[in-house]
């Protein structure tokens, strides 16, 4: 027992004796200067490439081959190298191992390639840097013209030269130099990249190269932002200079300038949300089909969205109506999801067309044939009832957080019906755009529904059902008039109006799906066929009573009665 003691302690002493940085045995790498210091190549090393491929893939859309996966697979955050056989591995000096039993390499660190000596030498290094030099600059003396260099190697040394700074960078880099006075002069371009640092530190990271738009980032801001503009679209006059749109070949040159790519949603910023205006106008409705619970639509689907990367100075927009030049452009992926069947009109040319505007909106209008389903109505009241459909349009792939859709803050631009469009039975009373429930099993997605109430016309009904069936009602009465002894007529006139009501009654579910509960036109029915029976069994007892009465005539014991009231 006192031997195992033993052993433990003696593990746990070894144990402890590796992770003691302040051991002699053991070095820490942690830094880029440190790794160079003792040997490691940084700028090849395997973990480095992995490094700055996976930073790569995080900052914008990649398609990693299969080697960078299997470089990919490769990355360690930190290792420890214990052998020879670990040194090899990752690349190290095995001569290390002579004065050291364990190394730590932090690769996470040291890979991001840190100078040695932070050189800071105008105001946007020290404001990426995260350092103030307010107080330097004030007091530090412009009429002496040599350079003068101060040199940090300690947080108390940044203290007291009244620098603001973070003590974390002591340990990314060996010494801070701050050049004097181009520390504290900044140029027209410096002034630009401090703004762009500014929205960068506010924001997050830039989804693209924002450098390529040639446009202030105040003003870059501000419209990515404005969404009135989207709202105005739909009455934009394009004016006499907007006549002739430019050709859809336009717009290569400004993709290749900006890297241009289109799965990338156009955010300004990593985590931003890119907002697209939705409309729909209606050119049809039809084939309102009670036994599938569906109908058909034909509408043009218009989206409007601000994409800052299509920007240009053109006096005209670009009009895209070739899909060849479509695909390479950005846009939402819309999708119906309460429609049986749908699909896009490509006779003579696929319907549909795209305006870029010199200012970064993109409209986009397009035409689809669509089956939504229609079971959400009730028939308890029907025919007199007022139906209500929808349609329901979503984002297939991106959640809510990335495309967020909206109907444009118009009320006509949001749902707009044709004048002359006319729907059987039916007329449409009131149009409503609002929103539903996008929540599906991968995510919360934007959703909108276009709601449609209607009233049903009951005309038809009156002409085909109503008035011939009363007729027959009012038929079944001649059955009453018939004399007695027309026993025959008396029976067939109601059987046969009774079968008629059966026949027409089924005639008119047909149309109709099956349902549980009970509608109003089974009640009608009911009634009449409640009647016409009714009048049968009065037949029937007429016609009985009629036949006791023949009998007790014939019986001699009438005539003795007869005899005896004669008497009186």
């Amino acid at each position: 027992m006192s031997l195992l003691i033993s052993i433990s302690l003696l593990f746990s002493l070894f144990s402890l004796h590796l992770s003691n940085p302040s051991s002699s045995q053991f070095l820490d790498i942690a830094t880029t200067y440190q790794a160079v210091d003792y040997g490691i190549a940084t700028d090849q090393h395997q973990q480095c490439l992995a490094w700055k491929l996976w930073w790569k893939t995080q900052k914008s859309l990649q398609d990693p081959s299969p080697s960078d996966i299997d470089l990919l697979a490769l990355r360690r955050a930190e290792v420890w190298i214990r052998n020879e056989n670990d040194a090899e591995k990752y690349e190290v000096p095995a001569e290390l191992l002579q004065n050291f039993s364990t190394i730590r390499i932090v690769f996470r660190n040291v890979c991001r390639l840190l100078p040695r000596v932070l050189q800071i030498s105008s105001p946007l290094a020290a404001r990426r840097s995260r350092i103030t030099l307010d107080v330097l600059c004030q007091t530090y003396n412009y009429s002496d013209p040599e350079v003068n260099e101060l040199v940090l190697t300690n947080y108390e040394d940044a203290v007291e030269n009244a620098i603001g700074i973070d003590q974390l960078l002591f340990l990314d880099h060996q010494s801070i130099m701050i050049v004097m006075p181009a520390a504290c002069n900044s140029s027209e371009n410096d002034e630009k990249e401090i703004a762009k640092q500014y929205y960068l530190e506010k924001y997050g990271d830039f989804s693209f190269n924002v450098s390529n738009l040639n446009i202030e980032m105040d003003k870059l801001h501000e419209m990515v932002h404005d969404l009135k503009p989207l709202d105005q679209i739909m009455h934009q006059d394009l004016g006499p200079h907007y006549q002739r749109p430019l050709p859809s070949s336009t717009i290569l040159p400004f993709l290749r300038k900006i890297e241009y790519d289109a799965r990338q949603p156009p955010t300004l910023h990593v985590d931003d949300t890119v907002t697209v205006k939705v409309g729909i106008s209606i050119q049809s409705m039809s084939n309102f089909e009670l036994s599938t619970m569906d109908y058909d639509l034909d509408a043009w689907v218009r989206m409007s969205w601000i994409d800052p990367r299509l920007r240009h100075d053109l006096s005209r927009p670009i009009l895209v109506n070739d899909y060849t030049f479509l695909k390479m452009i950005w846009r939402p992926d819309p999708i119906f999801t309460n429609a049986k069947y749908s699909t896009f009109h490509k006779v003579t040319y696929l319907n549909f067309y795209l305006f870029i505007f010199p200012d970064g909106k993109v409209f986009m209008d397009m035409r689809v044939y669509l089956k939504p389903t229609a079971a959400q109505i009730v028939l308890c009241k029907y025919p007199h009832d007022n139906p209500a459909v929808s349609l329901k349009i979503s984002s297939m792939g991106f959640t809510q957080d990335v495309v967020r859709l909206e109907w444009f803050s118009n009320y006509n631009d949001a749902i707009r019906i044709e004048k002359n469009v006319r729907i059987p039975e039916l007329s449409i009373r009131h149009l409503h755009p609002d929103t539903c429930n996008g929540v599906r099993k991968s995510g919360v997605y934007s959703c909108l529904e276009a709601k449609f109430y209607m009233h049903r016309e009951v005309g038809y009904h009156i002409a085909n059902t109503y008035i011939p069936t009363a007729i027959c009602v009012v038929f079944s009465w001649i059955s009453v008039w018939l004399p007695e002894e027309f026993v025959e007529g008396r029976i067939f006139v109601s059987l046969t109006v009774f079968l008629t009501l059966s026949a027409e009654n089924n005639s008119a579910k047909e149309e109709l799906p099956k349902v549980s509960y009970v509608k109003a036109i089974d009640i009608w029915f009911g009634f009449t066929s409640t009647f016409v029976f009714v009048t049968m069994l009065q037949a029937l007892v007429v016609i009985s009573l009629e036949h006791n009465s023949k009998r007790l005539v014939n019986s001699p014991y009438f005539g003795e009665l007869d005899q005896l009231f004669s008497s009186f």
